[in-house]
């Protein structure tokens, strides 16, 4: 048995029914949430490297397109997209996805009875499944996994710690979140030991901006507000501002942060109408304004964390003389 790190020394038990479940298992499905950021594609692609080393044949899957900017981590061609049978699986992981039902493959998962391993980071996960590791002091699911797969006897690579790095720098704003504790420097750290290319993720993930992505932000931006009774900083995007400024919900990364940042604001709101009929709602906050934004999210039926949550609803978003209202 192969001693557990201090990150890992609470899940032993976990740690011995992931190992099990993979042991029996050859034919492994590994998914995560909608609309994929770096933390669950590296999370996916990680884990599907290492346990392609041990003789598994391992599919990834994403419920919808996962961001282009990860496409140059190793394995971003072959992610599945949308809906997939799951009865030829014998093994369903599914990670940093907070809800079973983010995955877009919840009922099918269920029918059929396939176990499944959940590993996640979110405080407002839902634990299901026949071996959940959840740890939500981590920063990144991915941070979790970097431990996972050596305690799984499987050796990391270059490649591997390449997309573990990324979901990292992802879900810590390049480090510099409140979130950032010396475990992740110290993992991080030992990613760029095994190969890591930070100079590649920062690249591709904050190398430069694009026209469309300038102009949304920019429209994000122009209608900026401010409530006085409590704090907030909020602002909206329509589908239309979308197909106006010809850019995509992942040229919005980064606003809501950039909205938090404005002094003596409590927690900042972004509002986008990423699709017809469909919104996603993004909320930020930092230690010191002391606001839990995961239960401004549970209100609207989404989760997160303290400082870092969401939600998604069904609506339109329209403006009269009162202002931007969901109808």
């Amino acid at each position: 048995m192969i001693a557990l790190p201090k990150f890992l020394a609470s899940y032993g038990k976990e740690i011995e029914g992931i190992k099990g479940l993979v042991a029996k298992s050859q034919n492994i499905l590994i998914t995560t949430h909608s609309r994929p950021d770096s933390d669950a594609v590296g999370s996916i692609l990680a884990l599907k490297l290492a346990l392609t080393k041990i003789g598994k044949t391992v599919t990834t899957h994403t419920p919808d397109e996962p961001a282009e900017f990860l496409k140059f981590l190793v394995g971003f061609d072959g992610i599945k997209i949308g809906k997939l049978d799951v009865i030829e699986f014998d093994l369903v992981i599914a990670v940093d996805h907070s809800e079973l039902k983010r995955t877009g493959l919840a009922d099918e998962i269920k029918a059929s009875g396939k176990p499944m391993i959940a590993i996640d980071h979110h405080i407002t996960s839902d634990r299901y499944g026949a071996v959940a590791l959840v740890i939500s002091d981590a920063a990144a699911t991915c941070e979790m996994i970097a431990e996972i797969i050596p305690a799984l006897g499987i050796s990391l690579d270059a490649d591997i710690a390449t997309a573990l790095l990324s979901g990292i720098v992802g879900d810590t704003g390049s480090f510099q979140h409140s979130n950032v504790s010396a475990h992740v420097m110290q993992t991080s750290s030992k990613l760029m030991e095994q190969g890591a290319n930070l100079r590649a993720i920062m690249r591709s993930m904050y190398g430069g901006r694009s026209l469309s992505a300038l102009r949304i932000t920019g429209r994000a931006l122009e209608r900026v507000q401010a409530n006085p009774k409590t704090g907030a900083v909020i602002s909206v995007i329509t589908h239309q501002d979308l197909e106006e400024c010809e850019a995509t919900v992942d040229d919005l990364a980064g606003v809501v942060n950039l909205l938090n940042s404005i002094p003596e604001t409590s927690f900042s709101f972004l509002l986008t109408e990423y699709e017809k009929g469909k919104l996603k709602g993004s909320l930020r906050s930092e230690p010191e304004k002391e606001v839990d934004v995961s239960q401004i999210a549970k209100m609207f039926g989404g989760g997160g964390h303290k400082l870092a949550s969401g939600f998604e609803v069904v609506g339109t978003l329209v403006k009269d003389e009162s202002g931007w209202r969901i109808v």
